[in-house]
């Protein structure tokens, strides 16, 4: 590691000549929330004036004459700022006031040719300049209310300080500055390359936000050497920050992972950072930059519309209705993505056509998978192959007609004697309630529990026993015609009630909105025979489109 610096520090050492820092722009926006700002200055408030106060641990990388990127550590450094900002504009005495303001704002010297300059360049600079650059900027009371992210936080973070501090007399607010000044340290590790503090922080803990591998991705895409202009610089920094904040943080960082195996058609071989940079840039699939930023931008787009806003268009409501229903569905239930990466980029190279057929063909492969219980290894393989078939082929419809899975595997599943307990259950008895529906109306299902018609252990003496061999029940109790999915929780008590009992008070207002569980009311007994015809039902029709 080269040229690492290492010390512990007080915020005096820090908040002066020695240091200025940057928050580059692959960093995410200012993003505390109450509790850490509570956190912040109810610690700092309380803590014993007597000994030192650990702030944390800060990771830098050296720039030149004194200037840091902030690889770590930004939100607490800009938290700090914004608490010393509203204890100067709380302050009486000018001495006092001068010194805070100097930790904030180096003032010019004209004798020595020392220009002004902020010791924290943060991303928001008009807001952090109004309000924390600005001697009595926290003063004026400004809502939170209409500010756009992040600069509400900014707002909320000073109404939050200066509640705590409304208190404090000045000899209180003078030993608490001091206090900071003096008394509160951090550690902070540098080096001179940006791979190296990246290192570094992957090795200490951070009260803030921490740094994702997407970030970085940021970070290299806006790189001074890939990106020569600094207006475009700027305008994919604020792109990419208008997409995470579109879909947010978990879904963008989602999508990346996706985008990875739509280009590499492979399992990955190391973290998502080193199989872009490795296996994406360095072999020159796709250029850095701008061009890479909008390929993101496309897929966030049809993300977006796809499986979040389910808003795609149709030749009949009827086919929007069935998509809606359906990638609700799979979206609740699938447990793995990898299968997203099949159809965003068949959405992309054909334009959305024949999306919904598509959709079916990926969900079946999806559902034998599940079946089989495939290792994700092999899931990748299946998936690169659907790829390589779109990026091969010209024709949509070709494409769908190419897809291959084992269909008599799904079936095969609807005989399991404990469907019960299979984990794909849930999902085929809402596909179920799918294929009943009329889809004059998109409708989300989102079963709360599986239930039994016939009770597990029915009683003796019941209309159970006068239809059933009692003895004989636990091979076909767990079996899908016995099955059916209720909207609520499942109510104990209830469970072994007798059938005519059971359909009114139970299962009839709690089953209505499923039309299949519906179908239960209709029946004046409930055997094995009736059991086992529902069984072969589904089996028949579970691999039918929706």
């Amino acid at each position: 590691m080269k040229e690492l610096k290492g010390e512990t520090i007080t915020v005096s050492k820090l908040f002066s000549e020695d240091f200025f820092f940057k928050v580059p722009e692959y960093q995410r926006p200012f993003s505390w929330e109450d509790d850490n700002f509570l956190d912040l200055v109810n610690d700092l408030s309380e803590a014993d004036r007597s000994q030192e106060y650990f702030l944390g641990t800060i990771v830098l990388q050296e720039k030149d004459n004194n200037n840091y990127d902030i690889v770590d550590g930004q939100q607490r450094l800009t938290a700090l700022s914004i608490l010393l900002a509203c204890i100067r504009d709380k302050l009486s005495k000018d001495d006092f006031k001068k010194r805070v303001q100097e930790k904030l704002l180096q003032s010019e010297n004209v004798l020595d040719g020392i220009p002004a300059k902020t010791r924290l360049e943060v991303k928001d600079r008009k807001i952090y300049s109004e309000l924390i650059i600005t001697d009595g900027g926290t003063i004026s009371v400004k809502s939170e209310k209409g500010l756009p992210e992040p600069e509400w936080r900014y707002v909320r973070a000073i109404n939050l300080f200066k509640e705590k501090l409304a208190n404090f007399n000045e000899i209180e607010l003078e030993q608490l500055v001091q206090f900071i000044s003096r008394k509160c340290v951090l550690i902070y590790l540098s080096t001179s390359t940006f791979d190296d503090a990246f290192r570094l922080f992957t090795i200490v803990n951070d009260r803030g936000k921490q740094l994702r591998r997407i970030d970085i991705l940021k970070s290299v895409n806006i790189s001074p050497d890939v990106v020569k202009s600094e207006t475009v610089r700027s305008r994919i920094a604020q792109q990419w920050e208008e997409m995470e904040k579109d879909v947010g943080e978990d879904v963008f960082e989602s999508i990346f992972h996706l985008i990875r195996l739509i280009i590499v058609k492979d399992k990955p071989q190391g973290d998502l950072l080193k199989e872009f940079e490795e296996r994406i840039f360095k072999r020159n699939i796709i250029a850095k930059g701008d061009r890479f930023v909008d390929l993101v931008s496309d897929y966030v787009g049809l993300y977006k519309m796809i499986f979040e806003d389910r808003d795609v268009s149709f030749d009949s409501d009827i086919k929007l209705n069935k998509f809606k229903s359906l990638m609700y569905v799979m979206n609740s239930e699938f447990k793995a993505s990898e299968w997203k990466s099949c159809i965003l980029f068949f959405a992309k190279k054909f334009e959305l056509n024949n999306i919904y057929e598509f959709v079916l063909a990926v969900e079946k492969v999806y559902l034998a998978q599940w079946v089989k219980g495939l290792r994700k290894d092999e899931r990748f393989s299946e998936y690169a192959d659907i790829l390589r078939l779109i990026d091969v082929t010209s024709n949509a419809r070709s494409v769908i007609d190419n897809i291959k899975f084992d269909g008599s595997v799904i079936t095969s599943a609807c005989d399991n004697k404990n469907f019960y307990g299979a984990g794909y259950a849930k999902y085929f008895l809402l596909r179920l309630e799918l294929l009943a529906s009329e889809h004059d109306a998109s409708v989300d299902f989102t079963a709360k529990s599986i239930e039994h018609v016939l009770p597990q252990s029915p009683q003796v003496g019941s209309d159970w026993e006068g239809w059933n061999r009692l003895g004989d029940v636990n091979e076909y109790v767990n079996t899908v015609g016995n099955l059916v999915l209720l909207s609520k929780g499942k109510n104990s008590s209830a469970r072994n009630f007798n059938f005519d009992v059971k359909k009114t008070k139970y299962l009839g207002p709690r089953v209505s909105s499923y039309p299949r569980s519906v179908e239960v009311l209709q029946y004046s007994e409930w055997s094995r025979t009736v059991i086992d015809q529902r069984t072969s039902e589904v089996k028949a029709k579970i691999l039918q489109d929706i």
